[in-house]
């Protein structure tokens, strides 16, 4: 399994399943490692022992960095990385040197940005379940001791008020998520435009499919209506370079899933050429794959425009943040019933979106106009099907 990485992604190494000492096999699940949204996991690439961690559990990780020693029966030494061959391992070249010699080469691999510490400190700070960046060394150039990690445990219990407080320390899917949105508000001039949709048609419609035995969801026609909308306005999923505007011709459609904290974008791709129920199976396959933790980084990139639907959380309208480097995305409510007055006074099912669009690229009236062409298609949805 070969680990291919863009140079500057940035990763957190999740659990270690050896420790320091530990008798290793070939093949055998070594530690798990992140990178984004993706979950990927190390197998030992020879039989031996694991002499030295080099990259603890929750410290940040980079492709091509040394992640452990391995040592073999005739006292080679092995390096395993985050990137370049089979199950993300990478020799160093050679059974030379003493093991002093080849631990020392390890560390120079890290860079300057180690946190150093002894294996009795690290022992521990897994036992206690204490970080190791919060904790203040006192040894040699700031070396974390044993002394040190129970020092830090006593103070922390020292400090508890009366309200014990529980803390969780962000998913590596929490943090990516957070920094591409806070860049998205940095860098976009962006704005939320919202209306209200007459549904009425649409849950009918839905209702009709499910008798007949149609996988078809309300999600599913959402989608649809956004594709068909994208077809007629695609400056709306245009992206932006320099000062040129890039404009697609087909739409690549990506969709909220929540999986518990996490916050994850599949993407699926031509959308405009699937039919229906061909958009709706690729929506399930992407979701189950997203909840199970197994969707590929392929999969969570390459979008030109994002839905998110809050409707099943309760919500009515909301501000969505733009999906950088897209330019807008669509928020839909849940609905709710209310009093329409026309010939006479009656109930009907209202849905509210929210269109938030990046003024670099799409001014007011265009992005109304796509909002508009939205909701008609919700309105009146027989294109929905017959288009399919």
């Amino acid at each position: 399994m070969d680990v291919a990485q863009d140079s500057s992604s940035e990763g957190f190494v999740v659990n270690w399943f050896k420790e320091e000492g530990d008798t290793v096999r070939s093949g055998q699940l070594l530690l798990e490692v992140q990178f984004d949204k993706v979950s990927i996991e190390i197998d030992a690439p020879t039989d031996g022992v694991l002499v030295k961690i080099l990259v603890p559990q929750g410290e940040v990780v980079r492709p091509g960095q040394p992640l452990c020693m391995i040592e073999e029966e005739k006292k080679a030494g092995e390096l395993v990385s985050t990137g370049g061959a089979s199950h993300a391992s990478q020799s160093t070249g050679g059974p030379t040197g003493s093991q002093g010699e080849k631990a020392e080469a390890a560390t120079q691999g890290r860079g300057r940005t180690e946190l150093r510490s002894t294996p009795a400190a690290r022992r521990l700070a897994r036992e206690l379940g204490i970080p190791l960046e919060e904790v203040r060394g006192s040894g040699p150039g700031g070396r974390i001791t044993e002394a040190d990690v129970r020092t830090h445990a006593a103070n922390a219990t020292s400090s508890k008020v009366a309200t014990d407080v529980r803390r969780e320390r962000l998913s590596p899917a929490q943090r990516a998520t957070g920094q591409r949105m806070l860049e998205s508000l940095r860098t976009a001039a962006q704005y939320t435009l919202g209306r209200q949709v007459n549904v009425t048609a649409l849950v009918k419609l839905r209702e009709e499919l499910k008798r007949s035995g149609s996988p078809v969801t309300l999600s599913d026609l959402y989608h649809r209506a956004v594709i068909m909308a994208l077809l007629e306005h695609p400056r709306l999923q245009s992206r932006l370079e320099g000062d040129e505007v890039f404009i697609p011709s087909g739409v690549n459609l990506g969709f909220a899933v929540a999986r518990g904290e996490d916050l994850l974008v599949p993407v699926i791709r031509d959308a405009h050429k699937l039919s229906l129920e061909e958009l709706a199976a690729a929506r399930r396959r992407l979701t189950g794959a997203a909840l199970e933790g197994r969707v590929e980084r392929e999969e969570l990139t390459g979008g030109t425009f994002t839905v998110t639907n809050l409707g099943p959380y309760g919500v009515d309208f909301f501000t969505p943040v733009i999906n950088p480097p897209e330019p807008a995305i669509l928020g839909v409510g849940r609905i709710v019933r209310q009093l329409v007055l026309d010939e006479d006074v009656r109930v009907a099912p209202f849905i509210t979106l929210s269109l938030t669009v990046d003024h670099r690229v799409v001014n007011g009236a265009p992005a109304s106009v796509f909002l508009t062409r939205v909701a008609e298609l919700l309105a009146a949805p027989e294109d929905l099907i017959s288009n399919g």
